[in-house]
């Protein structure tokens, strides 16, 4: 992981979570290690840390918190979009407002999931994400 380049032969997707808090990043990590096809590559603080790590390792996918100090994931997708153009951002936040998921596809994320959802549900979808299939709340439109 030294280098953030997958070793010869894996298959499995990367993924980069990007979360303030400590227990959330340690706890989405151990349900990303343990399903079948995908793998933690990295980890990241805050914005700042989530738009150099994603240049550095160039996930497949990234997992991001909106609420983090030093710069948001909000105002950090239009930046990992250029450094990580590749990544599909599935954004996970405490913000349960439809505008926000909204306003995060307008930005370039994939998906949009509350935190506090199942880990069936985040599993399913970083996988829809890396399909392409994004996965929103009930009555969203989908991203063009």
């Amino acid at each position: 992981m030294s280098n953030g380049a997958p070793a010869a032969g894996d298959t499995a997707a990367r993924v980069l979570i990007c979360d303030d808090s400590e227990a959330v990043r340690a706890l989405v990590g151990l349900i990303v290690n343990s399903s079948p096809g995908l793998k933690v590559v990295g980890e990241a603080a805050n914005g700042n840390e989530a738009i150099a790590a994603a240049e550095r390792l160039q996930p497949d996918v990234i997992v991001l918190d909106l609420a983090m100090p030093k710069r948001s994931g909000l105002e950090a997708i239009p930046e990992l979009r250029r450094v990580a153009p590749a990544a599909q951002i599935v954004v996970f936040s405490g913000f349960a407002r439809a505008s926000v998921a909204e306003q995060v596809l307008a930005l370039g994320a994939a998906s949009y999931l509350e935190k506090g959802a199942d880990p069936e549900a985040i599993v399913a979808t970083i996988e829809e994400a890396l399909a392409n299939a994004p996965r929103l709340p009930a009555g969203l439109p989908t991203r063009a």
